[in-house]
C-alpha cells in the first residue's frame, strides 16, 4: 500500500457570454422564482375558495351556517367501555382509539376531569354499526373488544326530539332524513300533531336506539340538529 500525493486538477476556465447577448437574454433566477411563487400562490388560494364554497354552501350556492352541538348531560364513551365509570377509570389518554377512528368522532377532551380522554363528537360524523375499530387498538381495556354484532346491539346513549327545532314541525317542510338513514330503524314518521298540518313528524322509540348519532349528523336543521344523543351512564343492551 502505498501514499501519494494527489494532483490538481486543472481550473475549468469560466465560459462567457457573448458579448453579441444582450444581458437580459438570460433569465434571472429571482425573477424565475418569484414568477413561481406567485402562480403557486394563486393556485392554492383558488383551491381554498373552491373548497369554502363546496363546504358551507348547499347545491344552489345558498348559505349553510354551522351546525353547534348541544349540552349533554352525560358524556357519550365508545361501545365496549360499558359505561363512563369503567372508562374514565381505564383510559389513559393515549389517543390511538382517536387516531384509528375513520369517521373522526373521536377527539380529546378538554374537561378537566377527563382531560385527554375521548369523548364521541358527531360534527364530522357517526358512529357506524360496523366499525369496531377503537377497540381493537385499546391497550388498556378501557374499550373491551367487541364483535359487529355486539356494537349493534349496545346502546350508547338514545335519541332525543326537539319539536321545536324540527323542520317538519315548525315549517311544515317534508323531512325524514332521521328515520330513513336510521341504522336500527328505531324512528318513525307519524302524523303531526299540531293540528293544522299532515307533514309526518318523527317518533323516537328509545328502547330500540343504540346512540350512533346517525339522525343528530344528518338532520338539517340549524344550527342545532332537532334531534340528539344524550349519553347513557352504563351502557345496556337492546
Amino acid at each position: 500500500m502505498q501514499y501519494t500525493y494527489k494532483r490538481n486538477k486543472q481550473a475549468i476556465p469560466e465560459t462567457s457570454i457573448p458579448a453579441s447577448v444582450p444581458p437580459t437574454a438570460t433569465p434571472s433566477g429571482n425573477t424565475r422564482r418569484r414568477f413561481l411563487s406567485a402562480t403557486t400562490l394563486l393556485a392554492a388560494t383558488a383551491v381554498a375558495k373552491a373548497q369554502q364554497v363546496q363546504l358551507h354552501v348547499d347545491g344552489g350556492l345558498a348559505d349553510i351556517a354551522d351546525k353547534k352541538s348541544r349540552e349533554r348531560a352525560t358524556r357519550i364513551v365508545p361501545p365496549g367501555a360499558s359505561g363512563t365509570t369503567h372508562f374514565e377509570k381505564h383510559c389513559t389518554g393515549c389517543q390511538l382509539c382517536v387516531s384509528a377512528c375513520p369517521n373522526q368522532i373521536l377527539r380529546p377532551s378538554t374537561n378537566l376531569k377527563n382531560l385527554m380522554q375521548p369523548e364521541m363528537s358527531y360534527e364530522r360524523g357517526y358512529c357506524r354499526p360496523e366499525c369496531t375499530r377503537c377497540s381493537k387498538v385499546c391497550p388498556t381495556g378501557a374499550i373491551r373488544r367487541i364483535t359487529k354484532a355486539d356494537k349493534s346491539a349496545t346502546q350508547i346513549g338514545r335519541a332525543h326530539w326537539i319539536k321545536e327545532d324540527c323542520l317538519a314541525y315548525s315549517e311544515d317542510v317534508t323531512c325524514d332524513n332521521c328515520a330513513r338513514h336510521c341504522p336500527v330503524s328505531a324512528i318513525e314518521m307519524l302524523p303531526n300533531e299540531n293540528g293544522y298540518s299532515d307533514t309526518p313528524i318523527p317518533l323516537v322509540d328509545t328502547e330500540r336506539c343504540i346512540g350512533c348519532r346517525a339522525c343528530e349528523n344528518l338532520c338539517p336543521a340549524r344550527p342545532y340538529s332537532a334531534i340528539y344523543i344524550e349519553g347513557n351512564l352504563r351502557h345496556r343492551i337492546v
